[in-house]
């Protein structure tokens, strides 16, 4: 707007300047320069003007508007159609595309309860449509995704009958257990892909299903020697404690007695302090006594292990 009226303000200048003609031949020289500085000022001041003040994208704009007046225009066509086509259907149950079109003109008009009692009336005509699932899901999803889940689930299991190989269904199934914060079905979405004997290109899948079974769970044999089962049921208390390396915080513990104290036994992902804290890379196990049942500072350190990897490990022994 500031650019407007500096031209307008230096147009009406000029004009008053040369209001008679002839009248330019009586300005003095340096009054000639310093009018043609003004000149291209204006001339400036225009470029920018234009540029900056979306004259030139007039027609875009012209077409925007244009096309949200049809998309007004239709969504009030819509909804003076959906009486019509509640009567219709009303005389007409049966009508599995009447239902479909009512679903859609509830989903244009943001009626998303509405839309997914006339998805679940056609859905019980016909369950056949790929499409029509997914936008049955899609709505459920809107409405609340972890209350529906059962009847997601049961969509998404419908879609994969119709193709059991069709990826983007999977995809679209593991971002919605990722989106309700659902571990166990991501990984039990990635078993059924790597199970399925029909898709070929799974090597992603089977990765992040690896990755995320290490993460989560894990079974560390620990096989003691005599001399070492001797030397340490001399102690009450028997601790064994897995720690990430150059941490002072246990990441797995367990407690034996030196009466039950086994000669083999396990430390498993049951056995952690935090029971989602993913596995670290790098732990050591420590074996401490103590006369006491519980952690003291007055525990005994009997042995420290090397640096093990969970993944690459399943078996310790303690010599």
């Amino acid at each position: 707007m500031i650019y407007l009226i500096i031209s307008l303000v230096t147009i009406l200048y000029f004009i008053l300047l040369f209001k008679n003609i002839g009248e330019n031949s009586l300005i003095a020289m340096g009054n000639k320069i310093f009018i043609g500085m003004i000149f291209g000022l204006l001339i400036l001041v225009l470029g920018i003007f234009f540029n900056e003040s979306g004259i030139i994208n007039y027609k875009e704009y012209s077409s925007i508007l244009k096309k949200h007046s049809e998309i007004r225009n239709n969504v009030s066509t819509i909804k003076k159609n959906i009486p019509m086509l509640q009567e219709k259907l009303q005389n007409e149950p049966d009508y599995y595309q009447g239902w479909v079109m009512l679903a859609k003109s509830y989903i244009i008009t943001d009626k998303l309860l509405a839309a997914n009692l006339a998805y679940e009336k056609a859905l019980s005509l016909s369950a056949s449509d790929p499409i029509i699932l997914e936008e049955y899901i899609s709505v459920l999803i809107k409405l609340d995704p972890k209350s529906n889940k059962k009847v997601i689930l049961k969509s998404f299991d419908q879609l994969l009958s119709i193709d059991s190989t069709n990826l983007n269904i999977y995809n679209m199934k593991l971002n919605y257990s990722i989106d309700i914060n659902d571990a166990e079905l991501t990984k039990n979405i990635l078993r059924d892909i790597a199970s399925n004997s029909k898709i070929k290109d799974k090597d992603q899948y089977l990765a992040a299903l690896e990755q995320m079974e290490l993460s989560g769970e894990f079974d560390l044999k620990i096989v003691l020697s005599k001399p070492m089962h001797i030397s340490l049921v001399k102690y009450n208390y028997i601790f064994f404690i897995l720690r990430e390396n150059n941490s002072k915080v246990p990441f797995a513990v367990r407690k034996f007695s030196k009466e039950s104290l086994p000669m083999n036994f396990s430390i498993s992902s049951n056995n952690k302090m935090i029971i989602d804290s993913p596995i670290p890379k790098k732990i050591k196990l420590y074996i401490k006594g103590s006369d006491e049942p519980s952690v003291s500072k007055n525990m005994k350190q009997a042995h420290e292990s090397d640096i093990l990897d969970l993944s690459q490990s399943d078996e310790y022994i303690v010599n």
